[in-house]
């Protein structure tokens, strides 16, 4: 929840920001949102690619993960059979 929090109050914060520095902004208007467009899809790259990156973060130790469960699961039946086969034979 923390961390939620932390995110939402920093993309408001930005998003007043810039609405602060375009209102009060020297230049004309179509300036200023020709500066605004651009620097908003430089952004939107940078986050995407950010997100790309955490996201592939993320999904690595879960795949490890799967794969050792796969590996533990067969170990398990391996061993089962072998009890079971003891059992049996006693």
């Amino acid at each position: 929840m923390k961390t939620t929090s932390i995110i939402l109050t920093t993309l408001f914060a930005a998003a007043a920001g810039a609405i602060a520095g375009t209102l009060l902004a020297p230049g004309k208007g179509s300036k200023t949102r020709k500066k605004v467009t651009r620097k908003g899809k430089l952004y939107k790259d940078y986050l995407m690619d950010n997100l790309y990156d955490f996201a592939d973060t993320v999904s690595h130790p879960f795949e490890n993960l799967e794969e050792e469960a796969i590996r533990l699961s067969k170990k398990a039946d391996a061993k089962a059979e072998k009890i079971k086969t003891e059992v049996n034979q006693n």
